[in-house]
């Protein structure tokens, strides 16, 4: 995806079917569904600490949540899902310095799961 490392570029892209954006307040089995039906799909980019509206909200503060979020594509996904990720520099909506996470997942020929056995696929933005 072109222009991932530019925030207001992530801010305030329209979602659509390779980009995605999500709280960090977001649980790591939800957020396991965006993965999975990126996978299934064309593959795209997750922007955490982002909200739906555009605000960055980051993701300090929530170092514990962001490690179960990273987990989520080993832990519950079947089988596992290749991410790469990159956290970034930005300011949050309250002018503070803070970060967001990418997670870029790519295509996969394989089809994938959650720990429930539900197959997610993504079409345009949801």
């Amino acid at each position: 995806m072109a222009n991932t490392t530019d925030v207001e570029y992530l801010q305030f892209t329209p979602e659509g079917q390779r980009f995605d954006r999500k709280s960090a307040k977001i649980d790591a089995k939800a957020l396991a569904i965006h993965i999975i039906a990126f996978a299934n799909a064309d593959g795209g980019t997750l922007v955490i600490g982002v909200e739906d509206n555009g605000d960055i909200t980051g993701i300090d503060g929530y170092e514990t949540k962001i490690n179960e979020l990273l987990c989520a594509p080993f832990d519950y996904c079947i089988p596992s899902i290749t991410v790469e990720t990159d956290i970034l520099d930005c300011g949050d909506r309250n002018g503070k310095p803070n970060h967001i996470l990418l997670m870029c997942i790519f295509p996969s020929s394989q089809l994938h799961a959650n720990q429930a056995d539900e197959v997610f696929y993504r079409v345009g933005d949801k």
